[in-house]
């Protein structure tokens, strides 16, 4: 009777140690599979996913007095796929969708990778022109204005004599249909031969985009970008005929901002989902303008499909290298996207702002965030 009782004790035994094993290597996949925000994000602090905590904290502490950043409305980092600094200031809480101005533009260039991936468009070859087949002719059309492709549209070197955004008053002011405004431009040169910005060519792409899905934009995103990735706060201003302004229209609140970022750290997929071409990733965010500017101390900031591309150093000269992908609105709304850190930094600006407090969160990425990973 004894030896029974101890057999089925170390039976019980066995098979508890067996269901350990078993939950312990669950959890180890768990652990394992790569992390997607639900309806929030998981969160830590900073100096759990290797930045300096003090030193993050001391900034925050400066930027509540107001004294470096004063209209800033919003400070968030997601590390290693945790929210460590959530921070609001002012009146702004956070939730309400704030505006993007120009990030709206790299938002706008990755719906058209969307629709590569949906097979919507076939290829970044495809003419402009030929997305637009409602209009009949066009002015100044010559065979550089035919030969403008898509790439050639995210790139922004499309040839066009769009050579600033001074050219953006007349347009916004135009009552006429826009999209037509823009296709007539005149020509300068042809396409991909220079780099100028262009708001019109952005603002273009709501009407390529609906054209091209035979759905309009506004739903387009929704649906197929983001719906899949957890955007709750999506809100758009409009442009023309129903478009939406995919120049610098769109609203979004800091965390689902990040959530943007999240989708390119992770190379356009979702859970188990591909919502942009992995490929589409890595060319959106090369150099194909090698130098396009220098802000804030940055010495070379290149272009790639709609984000500007910079260097680990500001002081790095080199056209090859594309470290951090940035979106960057006017008054000073950025996504910062760091890969080799899987790091998403964001900064939101009031409309108070100057230009000098606009560019001023690209100076504070390098001197109080960058500076504070622990490598």
């Amino acid at each position: 009777m004894a030896n029974k009782r101890y057999l089925l004790i170390l039976s019980l035994f066995f098979m508890l140690t067996a269901c350990s094993d078993q939950e312990s290597n669950s959890l180890v996949a768990q652990s394992n599979t790569p992390y997607f925000p639900k309806e929030t994000w998981r969160t830590s602090i900073p100096q759990q996913q290797g930045l300096q905590g003090a030193k993050i904290q001391n900034f925050i502490q400066e930027l509540k007095k107001g004294k470096i950043q004063s209209p800033i409305t919003s400070f968030l980092i997601v590390k290693n796929g945790y929210l460590v600094v959530d921070e609001t200031f002012g009146s702004y809480n956070g939730v309400e969708p704030h505006t993007l101005q120009s990030v709206t533009k790299s938002i706008a260039s990755s719906l058209v990778g969307v629709a590569i991936q949906k097979g919507y468009i076939n290829s970044l070859d495809e003419k402009v022109l030929d997305f637009f087949p409602e209009y009949k002719s066009f002015k100044h059309l010559n065979a550089d204005k035919k030969a403008m492709t898509l790439h050639h549209a995210l790139t922004m070197r499309t040839g066009q004599a769009w050579t600033g955004e001074r050219h953006l008053g007349p347009l916004n002011r135009y009552s006429g249909d826009k999209m037509k405004y823009v296709l007539d431009y005149e020509m300068q040169t042809e396409p991909g031969k220079k780099w100028y910005y262009n708001s019109g060519i952005a603002i273009l792409l709501g009407g390529l985009i609906q054209n091209a899905t035979k759905r309009n934009t506004k739903d387009f995103a929704k649906k197929n970008l983001f719906d899949p990735i957890g955007i709750t706060s999506a809100k758009w201003s409009w442009g023309h005929k129903g478009i939406p302004h995919t120049g610098g229209g769109l609203y979004l609140n800091p965390k689902d901002m990040a959530r943007i970022g999240y989708l390119y750290l992770r190379d356009g997929k979702w859970e188990n989902q591909q919502i942009l071409p992995e490929w589409w990733v890595k060319k959106a965010t090369t150099r194909h303008v090698p130098h396009a500017e220098s802000i804030s101390g940055v010495k070379s900031i290149g272009y790639g499909y709609m984000w500007w591309l910079l260097p680990m150093d500001k002081n790095d000269q080199r056209k090859d290298r594309a470290d951090i992908f940035m979106a960057y609105g006017h008054w000073g709304q950025f996504i910062f996207i760091i890969p080799d850190y899987d790091m998403i930094v964001i900064f939101t600006n009031d409309d108070s702002a100057s230009y000098n407090d606009e560019i001023k969160p690209i100076s504070l990425l390098y001197q109080h965030v960058l500076s504070a990973v622990i490598e």
